[in-house]
């Protein structure tokens, strides 16, 4: 009786959506697979990228080689979702084989209708970080990419030093010089101070709520505390 390849057709990524964006590497299996054999088929990742750059923490994937793969669940904040594109084979041991691709979705928000935009496989997911910042950069991106004051919207000036308060952190993140990152950080430190003096008289105006001007003092707050450690 010929032997029945196996077929890769109807593979998917389990869990196919990683969320919250922490960071953290968390473990993904291709299931699937079927073979007509009934042989239970080997599935061996062979490579993994993604649509975004590597960030500070890295690598963004681990597994190579193996049946399962790890994925890092994190995301650019500015941009729209991250997709891994994790690529396999798959064999019954008999000479049959079959390969393909699954994608794994980062959103950037958590809320109804979240989805990733796909802009391709880019960067291998599996390389070296490029840049120095390390895990500061890391441990202040969630605070500065979180939405601020959800509710309400923030005065034009203070959402505009926001902006580019994150840029620089965009920056500094893949910055390979030592002297550059934290120059970088410094000066989105020096947006930051601006925004929260903005941010305090649009509350004394009466054009910010108080609860929007506490949450982002909170926020300014952190972000500082986490960027004292790269000083």
């Amino acid at each position: 009786m010929p032997n029945v390849p196996p077929d890769c057709s109807a593979a998917v990524a389990t869990p196919a959506e990683l969320s919250p964006p922490n960071h953290q590497l968390v473990a993904v299996s291709i299931v699937g697979v079927t073979n007509g054999d009934r042989n239970p088929p080997t599935v061996t990742i062979t490579g993994v990228t993604q649509d975004e750059p590597v960030g500070a923490t890295c690598p963004d994937a681990t597994g190579v080689g193996t049946s399962s793969v790890k994925l890092r669940s994190e995301r650019l904040g500015n941009g729209d979702g991250r997709v891994y594109h994790v690529a396999f084979t798959a064999s019954d041991g008999r000479g049959g084989r079959c390969s393909g691709t699954v994608t794994v979705c980062v959103p950037h928000d958590q809320g109804h209708g979240r989805a990733c935009g796909d802009q391709g496989a880019l960067v291998d997911s599996t390389g070296p970080c490029v840049g120095v910042c390390g895990d500061v950069c890391a441990d202040i991106d969630p605070a500065l990419a979180a939405p601020a004051c959800a509710d309400e919207r923030i005065p034009v000036p203070v959402k505009r030093r926001l902006e580019r308060a994150r840029h620089l952190l965009r920056r500094a993140t893949t910055a390979r010089d030592e002297r550059k990152a934290k120059s970088l950080i410094a000066r989105m430190l020096k947006q930051l101070t601006t925004s929260a003096a903005l941010a305090g008289a649009a509350r004394e105006n009466g054009t910010l709520s108080p609860t929007c001007g506490a949450e982002l003092e909170r926020l300014f707050r952190d972000v500082e505390s986490q960027a004292a450690r790269r000083r």
